[in-house]
């Protein structure tokens, strides 16, 4: 079994916080603004290409055969016992390399030049402000007949609360928005690299997606590190709501690569698989933006949050918790402390929800997805 992740007290013990220790020149930057040709035309950006991934140990074993046959220059049936004993260790070798990639996950970046905050971070005083969208007006409780009920995924007390904190590893989580006025909620996992939820796109039948930007730290529209489009996206699985199947949500996450460096300004976290001998624990945190506290325009933080249970194998894994979520928090991180690394890691997204739990997609194939991305864009 991996390590257990850090309680709050032992992040506190472990990472004591500390002012930034530099300087930065790294400049802010934002994304740049599609103009038309001429006065009422209208201009989009055009569909983002992407690649829809293999399973891992489906696509070690296809890759290395693939390989044998180019070497070999013969099939799978033609080749002699010491080329079937060359493949058989090549396809042992690169099922290790999955299998270390699965244990020890990615690494985060703590940038020098941001304050250190594992302490729960905060909103200041003058910012605070009472939900404006309550349950009442999204539900219209008064038009229930006797014996009715509406399923609601806030289980009393709600747990969150709005956060202005800019320091790391907070700014490494943001606003994701998708067009159409639609947002939701994702985490840089890489210095371009955006973990969020399948579902949230805007599929295609091409296979594309339109327009998505990234915005670390959003609140109330500033954008302290600036924002970022998309040019790629790695996937095991186009996840299309509004309803999801058990299935959708165990692969609902996508690895989005942005055009601009954005982690080298605020940092990102690192991912790690999910272990199920950690059901129960109550050591994971979520941030995203729900519509029901702010509109979406503040990101919410809870911790203290458990993982009851979970669905599937460990490559991917339906995520069984009850966060206190609302749409706009799709695509935010659980995620947890382990030992010595000055960076949380990210095990699942937030996916999909009902009456009795609430579910996070999630499994130890987010690691490799998020590999693959940065191996293919640096």
């Amino acid at each position: 079994m991996l390590s257990k992740p850090l309680s709050r007290d032992e992040v506190e013990r472990l990472h004591p916080a500390r002012p930034a220790l530099r300087e930065t020149d790294l400049q802010v930057s934002f994304q740049s603004v599609v103009t038309p040709p001429k006065p009422g035309v209208r201009v989009f950006p055009p569909p983002v290409q992407g690649t829809v991934l293999q399973r891992p140990d489906r696509a070690a074993v296809s890759d290395a055969l693939r390989d044998a046959a180019k070497r070999f220059g013969a099939g799978l049936a033609d080749l002699s016992e010491d080329q079937l004993k060359k493949l058989g260790g090549e396809i042992a070798e690169r099922l290790a390399r999955v299998s270390r990639i699965r244990t020890h996950g990615t690494q985060g970046f703590l940038p020098d030049h941001l304050p250190f905050k594992p302490i729960l971070p905060q909103l200041e005083e003058h910012r605070r402000m009472r939900p404006f969208i309550g349950p009442r007006v999204w539900q219209c409780f008064d038009r229930l007949k006797p014996g009715e009920f509406q399923a609601t995924t806030i289980f009393p007390p709600d747990q969150r609360y709005l956060f202005d904190d800019t320091s790391f590893p907070w700014c490494a989580t943001g606003r994701v928005d998708t067009g159409g006025g639609g947002w939701g909620s994702g985490c840089l996992v890489g210095p371009r690299h955006l973990l969020c939820a399948s579902h949230m796109m805007t599929w295609n039948p091409d296979n594309t997606v339109n327009e998505v930007t990234f915005t670390p730290s959003y609140f109330d529209g500033n954008a302290p590190f600036g924002n970022a489009g998309i040019i790629h996206w790695y996937a095991y699985r186009k996840v299309v709501g509004p309803t999801l199947s058990v299935a959708d949500t165990e692969e609902d996450y996508v690895c989005l690569v942005l055009d601009q460096r954005l982690g080298d300004l605020c940092g990102w976290m690192g991912t790690r698989g999910y272990d199920t001998g950690w059901n129960g624990l109550t050591d994971w945190d979520h941030i995203g933006y729900p519509g029901d506290l702010s509109g979406g325009t503040r990101p919410s933080f809870q911790g203290s949050i458990s993982i009851d249970s979970t669905i599937g194998p460990t490559a991917d894994e339906y995520l069984a918790e009850r966060a206190d979520v609302w749409p706009g928090q799709s695509g935010g991180p659980f995620f947890a402390w382990f030992g010595n690394d000055p960076w949380p890691s990210v095990v699942g997204v937030q996916s999909a929800q009902n009456s009795s739990t609430n579910s996070a997609g999630g499994g130890n194939d987010i690691p490799i997805m998020v590999n693959q991305a940065r191996n293919d864009f640096a």
